[in-house]
């Protein structure tokens, strides 16, 4: 394994929201163990390992709470065989409640001093084992090109323990400094991976269920391979001052998961549904140029019949709202697959 740094531990920082956003100013990133209960956590891994095993995903051989993955099934975002066991979880109503939890909208309000927006639009991720014939891991990217908007925070959470080798988090520590960096066309994270060399120190970690990392929208960050038998799940929110201009791709669900309706229709409890109707937000369009920039690549690649553009080939067909581009890349796609 690549030698990385340590994170910097910032617990002790909690309670002082001063001293928070100092370190977020300087480092990019802050590490914080314990953030939520650990059983908080494993209640929601414990629901979505289950959801997963209906799905097809785990092991049949093994106890579905060891979450070992079913090689086989193995697949990622935003294939369409991953998306029909994805929606399930992604819906789930307690997974919601983590990113409004108390203690979470209570620390961004202490880093900002003023009240937190906690985007409705988060992401759950899935990452199978790495193997011989499925290698997905999350590419070296900054968040901002997708987010939009003001400066966002994401936090990052595994759901369960997540040590370096199954898949966790990497920043690189005062990448935030230089801005937005060039993009190239990437498997994940939006298919835009970083195209310049990688400013400041990388760090990670080994994550408990309920530590919880913390970075800004233009610091670089990666995943680690997952090199276990377990499918590494997480989630990861973004939090800005509520006072500041949000992106409206941060106010509707996950592309290819419905609108709030289908995903509010299965839960119990009516508490924590449409939090944000009643705020005082300022939507604005989210600036698409960034990803004009990634599909005219793609287009380019897939053309020449790269597989490499297949991932954001798919994700134009899924997400973009163009007919004539989606018609485009449904052409493309269907020669790039039959080139296999």
């Amino acid at each position: 394994m690549e030698p990385y740094q340590d994170f910097r531990d910032s617990t002790a920082l909690l309670s002082d929201g001063p001293a928070l956003r100092a370190r977020l100013d300087e480092d990019g990133y802050l590490f914080i163990r314990g953030l939520l209960p650990p059983e908080t956590i494993l209640n929601v891994r414990t629901r979505l390992l289950a959801k997963a095993a209906a799905g097809g995903w785990l092991d049949t051989a093994s106890p579905i709470e060891a979450g070992i993955a079913n090689q086989a099934a193995a697949c990622k975002d935003p294939e369409e065989r991953y998306m029909r066991v994805f929606r399930n979880l992604w819906m789930d109503e307690e997974l919601h409640r983590l990113r409004i939890h108390p203690t979470v909208t209570a620390l961004f309000g202490r880093i900002f001093g003023e009240p937190a927006l906690a985007h409705p639009m988060f992401v759950q991720r899935n990452i199978f084992p790495q193997s011989g014939d499925f290698d997905f891991t999350t590419g070296i990217h900054q968040d901002r090109v997708h987010i939009g908007g003001a400066t966002s925070y994401a936090l990052w959470m595994p759901l369960g323990d997540c040590p370096r080798e199954k898949g966790a988090l990497a920043v690189a520590a005062g990448s935030h400094t230089t801005g937005i960096l060039q993009t190239k066309v990437g498997s994940g994270a939006g298919g835009m991976d970083i195209a310049v060399p990688i400013p400041g120190t990388w760090a990670t970690g080994a994550f408990k269920a309920g530590d919880a990392l913390i970075f800004t929208d233009v610091t670089v960050h990666k995943a680690l391979p997952n090199r276990t038998r377990e499918i590494r799940m997480s989630f990861d929110a973004r939090f800005q001052p509520l006072s500041q201009p949000v992106a409206d791709t941060n106010l509707v669900p996950y592309s290819g998961c419905g609108d709030w309706d289908e995903v509010y229709a299965g839960w119990e409890r009516t508490d924590g549904q449409y939090y944000w109707k009643d705020l005082p937000l300022s939507p604005v369009p989210l600036d698409r140029s960034h990803y004009e920039r990634r599909d005219a690549q793609a287009f380019e690649m897939a053309e020449r019949g790269e597989r490499a553009a297949r991932d954001a080939i798919l994700r134009i067909i899924q997400r973009d709202r163009s007919e004539e581009k989606r018609a485009r890349a449904a052409l493309l796609l269907e020669r790039l697959d039959a080139g296999d």
